[in-house]
């Protein structure tokens, strides 16, 4: 008698549930929902986003490096307002209390040192 062969195959390429569907595909098709596609493009974006930035930042600097420092009445005024409070303060302790303005009183001082120190403060943005 013939025995019946009850094994089951061996064959993976037979099982059904381990064959590949005909509709898949490489990654970037459509199946897995243009999901590459897309942050392929979102970092094409960055990147140019990147580089438009980059390239201003490099005008600007070509630009402030064109201009050679400050405007020409900047030096002056600078300079300017520091001997405006000493002259302010000196005149201020050599007459007494007087001048430049006597009904102020001490204050004068502080218009004076005020003057100064606007100056000064011009100087951090001398270039």
């Amino acid at each position: 008698m013939a025995e019946a062969n009850t094994s089951q195959p061996s064959d993976a390429a037979a099982d059904p549930a381990t064959e590949a569907s005909p509709a898949a595909g490489p990654p970037g098709t459509a199946d897995d929902g243009g999901k590459a596609a897309g942050k392929a493009a979102r970092k094409a974006a960055r990147q140019e986003k990147k580089a438009a930035r980059k390239a201003a930042r490099k005008e600007k600097k070509a630009t402030r490096a064109a201009l050679g420092g400050n405007r020409p009445w900047f030096v002056p005024v600078m300079l300017g307002l520091m001997l405006a409070g000493l002259v302010w303060t000196v005149i201020y302790y050599l007459s007494a209390a007087q001048y430049p303005v006597g009904s102020l009183g001490n204050w004068n001082l502080a218009i004076g040192f005020g003057f100064i120190m606007a100056g000064f403060l011009m100087t951090t943005q001398w270039k």
